[in-house]
Protein backbone atom coordinates (compact mmCIF):
# COMPACT_ATOMS: atom_id res chain seq x y z
CA UNK A 1 0.00 0.00 0.00
CA UNK A 2 1.59 3.30 -1.05
CA UNK A 3 1.26 6.24 1.32
CA UNK A 4 1.00 9.61 -0.31
CA UNK A 5 2.30 12.69 1.51
CA UNK A 6 0.18 15.72 1.66
CA UNK A 7 1.47 19.19 0.96
CA UNK A 8 1.49 19.84 4.69
CA UNK A 9 3.65 16.77 5.35
CA UNK A 10 6.04 17.78 2.62
CA UNK A 11 6.42 21.24 4.14
CA UNK A 12 7.07 19.68 7.58
CA UNK A 13 9.73 17.38 6.14
CA UNK A 14 11.42 20.30 4.39
CA UNK A 15 11.32 22.45 7.55
CA UNK A 16 12.67 19.55 9.64
CA UNK A 17 15.49 19.01 7.15
CA UNK A 18 16.37 22.68 7.24
CA UNK A 19 16.38 22.66 11.05
CA UNK A 20 18.65 19.59 11.12
CA UNK A 21 21.03 21.19 8.63
CA UNK A 22 21.13 24.47 10.56
CA UNK A 23 21.68 22.72 13.91
CA UNK A 24 24.35 20.48 12.47
CA UNK A 25 26.12 23.39 10.83
CA UNK A 26 25.96 25.37 14.08
CA UNK A 27 27.23 22.49 16.22
CA UNK A 28 30.01 21.23 13.98
CA UNK A 29 30.82 24.42 12.14
CA UNK A 30 30.01 27.59 14.05
CA UNK A 31 30.49 26.28 17.63
CA UNK A 32 34.18 25.23 17.14
CA UNK A 33 34.83 28.55 15.42
CA UNK A 34 33.33 30.46 18.36
CA UNK A 35 35.38 28.45 20.87
CA UNK A 36 38.52 29.03 18.83
CA UNK A 37 37.77 32.74 18.59
CA UNK A 38 37.21 32.96 22.37
CA UNK A 39 40.54 31.21 23.04
CA UNK A 40 42.33 33.48 20.58
CA UNK A 41 40.73 36.55 22.15
CA UNK A 42 41.92 35.47 25.60
CA UNK A 43 45.42 34.79 24.32
CA UNK A 44 45.42 38.12 22.50
CA UNK A 45 44.43 39.88 25.72
CA UNK A 46 47.25 38.15 27.64
CA UNK A 47 49.76 39.02 24.94
CA UNK A 48 48.55 42.62 25.02
CA UNK A 49 49.13 42.77 28.77
CA UNK A 50 52.58 41.25 28.32
CA UNK A 51 53.35 43.77 25.57
CA UNK A 52 52.43 46.64 27.90
CA UNK A 53 54.64 45.21 30.65
CA UNK A 54 57.56 44.81 28.22
CA UNK A 55 57.10 48.32 26.84
CA UNK A 56 57.23 49.65 30.40
CA UNK A 57 60.43 47.72 31.00
CA UNK A 58 61.98 48.94 27.78
CA UNK A 59 61.02 52.51 28.67
CA UNK A 60 63.01 52.09 31.89
CA UNK A 61 66.01 50.56 30.11
CA UNK A 62 67.88 53.88 29.98
CA UNK A 63 67.36 54.32 33.72
CA UNK A 64 68.66 50.80 34.37
CA UNK A 65 71.72 51.41 32.20
CA UNK A 66 72.39 54.68 34.03
CA UNK A 67 72.06 52.93 37.39
CA UNK A 68 74.40 50.17 36.24
CA UNK A 69 77.01 52.72 35.12
CA UNK A 70 76.73 54.59 38.41
CA UNK A 71 77.00 51.30 40.31
CA UNK A 72 80.17 50.32 38.42
CA UNK A 73 81.69 53.71 39.24
CA UNK A 74 80.92 53.17 42.92
CA UNK A 75 82.51 49.72 42.75
CA UNK A 76 85.74 51.21 41.41
CA UNK A 77 85.79 53.81 44.20
CA UNK A 78 85.01 51.27 46.92
CA UNK A 79 87.47 48.59 45.83
CA UNK A 80 90.44 50.70 46.90
CA UNK A 81 89.29 50.17 50.52
CA UNK A 82 89.78 46.39 50.27
CA UNK A 83 92.82 44.18 50.05
CA UNK A 84 93.39 42.51 46.68
CA UNK A 85 92.75 38.78 46.43
CA UNK A 86 95.60 37.05 48.27
CA UNK A 87 96.62 33.49 49.00
CA UNK A 88 97.10 32.21 52.56
CA UNK A 89 100.89 32.49 52.20
CA UNK A 90 100.59 36.14 51.12
CA UNK A 91 98.33 36.91 54.09
CA UNK A 92 100.81 35.14 56.39
CA UNK A 93 103.63 37.26 54.98
CA UNK A 94 101.59 40.46 55.47
CA UNK A 95 101.03 39.87 59.19
CA UNK A 96 104.50 38.46 59.77
CA UNK A 97 106.00 41.71 58.47
CA UNK A 98 103.67 43.74 60.70
CA UNK A 99 104.71 41.65 63.72
CA UNK A 100 108.43 41.91 62.97
CA UNK A 101 108.22 45.67 62.39
CA UNK A 102 107.04 46.01 66.00
CA UNK A 103 109.70 43.64 67.34
CA UNK A 104 107.12 41.13 68.58
CA UNK A 105 107.21 37.36 68.85
CA UNK A 106 104.46 35.25 67.27
CA UNK A 107 103.43 32.13 69.17
CA UNK A 108 100.65 31.30 66.75
CA UNK A 109 99.21 32.62 63.49
CA UNK A 110 96.25 30.85 61.94
CA UNK A 111 94.33 31.80 58.80
CA UNK A 112 90.84 30.58 57.89
CA UNK A 113 89.63 31.61 54.44
CA UNK A 114 86.57 30.67 52.41
CA UNK A 115 85.70 30.52 48.71
CA UNK A 116 82.23 31.89 49.52
CA UNK A 117 81.66 35.66 49.55
CA UNK A 118 80.78 37.26 52.87
CA UNK A 119 76.98 37.69 53.25
CA UNK A 120 76.26 41.38 53.74
CA UNK A 121 72.98 42.73 55.08
CA UNK A 122 72.43 46.44 55.77
CA UNK A 123 71.56 47.68 59.25
CA UNK A 124 67.76 47.45 59.54
CA UNK A 125 67.33 51.17 60.31
CA UNK A 126 69.83 52.43 57.74
CA UNK A 127 69.04 54.29 54.52
CA UNK A 128 70.32 51.33 52.50
CA UNK A 129 67.89 48.99 54.27
CA UNK A 130 65.01 51.28 53.22
CA UNK A 131 66.22 51.28 49.62
CA UNK A 132 66.41 47.49 49.64
CA UNK A 133 62.89 47.17 51.03
CA UNK A 134 61.47 49.53 48.39
CA UNK A 135 63.29 47.74 45.59
CA UNK A 136 62.09 44.31 46.75
CA UNK A 137 58.50 45.60 46.95
CA UNK A 138 58.73 47.08 43.46
CA UNK A 139 60.07 43.82 42.04
CA UNK A 140 57.31 41.86 43.78
CA UNK A 141 54.58 44.13 42.41
CA UNK A 142 55.93 43.95 38.88
CA UNK A 143 56.26 40.18 39.12
CA UNK A 144 52.63 39.89 40.28
CA UNK A 145 51.47 41.98 37.32
CA UNK A 146 53.32 39.89 34.74
CA UNK A 147 51.75 36.98 32.90
CA UNK A 148 51.86 33.72 34.90
CA UNK A 149 54.43 35.33 37.19
CA UNK A 150 57.05 35.30 34.41
CA UNK A 151 58.74 38.55 33.50
CA UNK A 152 61.36 38.14 30.73
CA UNK A 153 62.70 41.65 31.43
CA UNK A 154 62.86 41.37 35.20
CA UNK A 155 65.39 43.76 36.74
CA UNK A 156 66.63 42.85 40.16
CA UNK A 157 68.77 45.29 42.14
CA UNK A 158 70.24 43.62 45.20
CA UNK A 159 72.35 46.03 47.26
CA UNK A 160 71.67 43.89 50.34
CA UNK A 161 73.70 40.98 49.07
CA UNK A 162 77.35 40.64 48.24
CA UNK A 163 79.02 38.55 45.56
CA UNK A 164 82.50 40.10 45.45
CA UNK A 165 83.79 40.67 49.01
CA UNK A 166 85.63 37.85 50.77
CA UNK A 167 86.52 37.73 54.45
CA UNK A 168 89.53 35.95 55.91
CA UNK A 169 89.60 35.25 59.65
CA UNK A 170 93.05 35.56 61.23
CA UNK A 171 94.01 34.60 64.78
CA UNK A 172 97.25 35.89 66.30
CA UNK A 173 98.95 35.01 69.56
CA UNK A 174 101.77 37.47 70.19
CA UNK A 175 104.23 38.28 72.92
CA UNK A 176 106.27 41.39 73.58
CA UNK A 177 106.29 44.73 75.32
CA UNK A 178 102.91 46.26 76.09
CA UNK A 179 103.65 49.42 74.08
CA UNK A 180 104.65 47.39 71.02
CA UNK A 181 101.52 45.23 71.26
CA UNK A 182 99.30 48.31 71.56
CA UNK A 183 101.16 49.81 68.63
CA UNK A 184 100.31 46.78 66.51
CA UNK A 185 96.61 47.12 67.37
CA UNK A 186 96.83 50.80 66.43
CA UNK A 187 98.50 49.91 63.12
CA UNK A 188 95.67 47.50 62.33
CA UNK A 189 93.01 50.06 63.30
CA UNK A 190 94.59 52.72 61.06
CA UNK A 191 95.05 50.39 58.10
CA UNK A 192 94.05 51.93 54.77
CA UNK A 193 92.54 48.58 53.84
CA UNK A 194 89.66 47.01 55.73
CA UNK A 195 90.86 45.07 58.77
CA UNK A 196 88.31 44.46 61.51
CA UNK A 197 89.52 43.59 65.02
CA UNK A 198 86.80 41.35 66.45
CA UNK A 199 88.25 40.80 69.90
CA UNK A 200 91.52 40.82 71.79
CA UNK A 201 92.53 39.35 75.13
CA UNK A 202 95.50 40.44 77.21
CA UNK A 203 97.31 38.05 79.53
CA UNK A 204 100.66 37.55 81.20
CA UNK A 205 102.95 34.59 80.83
CA UNK A 206 105.55 33.87 83.52
CA UNK A 207 108.55 31.81 82.49
CA UNK A 208 111.86 30.90 84.02
CA UNK A 209 114.91 32.16 82.13
CA UNK A 210 118.64 32.34 82.76
CA UNK A 211 119.64 35.99 82.86
CA UNK A 212 123.31 36.90 82.50
CA UNK A 213 124.68 38.99 85.37
CA UNK A 214 128.07 40.67 84.85
CA UNK A 215 130.66 40.17 87.56
CA UNK A 216 132.11 42.98 89.69
CA UNK A 217 135.75 44.03 89.96
CA UNK A 218 136.82 41.89 87.04
CA UNK A 219 135.03 38.81 88.22
CA UNK A 220 133.50 36.55 85.61
CA UNK A 221 129.77 36.98 85.03
CA UNK A 222 127.27 34.21 85.36
CA UNK A 223 123.76 33.22 84.34
CA UNK A 224 121.27 33.53 87.15
CA UNK A 225 117.84 31.81 87.01
CA UNK A 226 115.06 34.38 87.21
CA UNK A 227 111.31 34.61 86.58
CA UNK A 228 110.33 36.76 83.63
CA UNK A 229 106.81 38.09 82.98
CA UNK A 230 105.82 38.50 79.34
CA UNK A 231 102.72 40.28 78.05
CA UNK A 232 100.71 38.09 75.67
CA UNK A 233 98.03 39.27 73.27
CA UNK A 234 95.43 37.05 71.63
CA UNK A 235 93.65 38.87 68.82
CA UNK A 236 91.02 37.75 66.31
CA UNK A 237 90.49 39.87 63.23
CA UNK A 238 88.99 39.70 59.76
CA UNK A 239 90.72 40.84 56.60
CA UNK A 240 88.44 41.84 53.73
CA UNK A 241 89.53 41.49 50.12
CA UNK A 242 87.97 41.64 46.65
CA UNK A 243 88.90 41.31 43.02
CA UNK A 244 90.59 44.55 41.97
CA UNK A 245 89.92 44.17 38.24
CA UNK A 246 87.68 46.68 36.48
CA UNK A 247 83.95 45.86 36.15
CA UNK A 248 84.22 46.02 32.35
CA UNK A 249 86.97 43.38 32.41
CA UNK A 250 84.86 41.15 34.63
CA UNK A 251 81.90 41.49 32.27
CA UNK A 252 84.01 40.49 29.29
Amino acid sequence: MQVQMTERDKRLVVMLSIIVIVVGFGWWGIRPAIKSNTAMSKELEEQEELRQVNETKLAKLFMYESEAESYNEQIVLEKVNYFPMMSSSEIDRLFTNMILDRGLSAYDLSIRSSNTPVPVEPYQYSVLAGIVAEENERIKNESDSSIDGVDPFEYSSSPAYNSEIYGVDVTLRLAGEMDDLKGLIEDISKSEKLLLVRNCVWSEQVSRVNEFVAGEDGEEGEYVPTMKTTTVLNVNLTLYMCDQSEPAEEEE
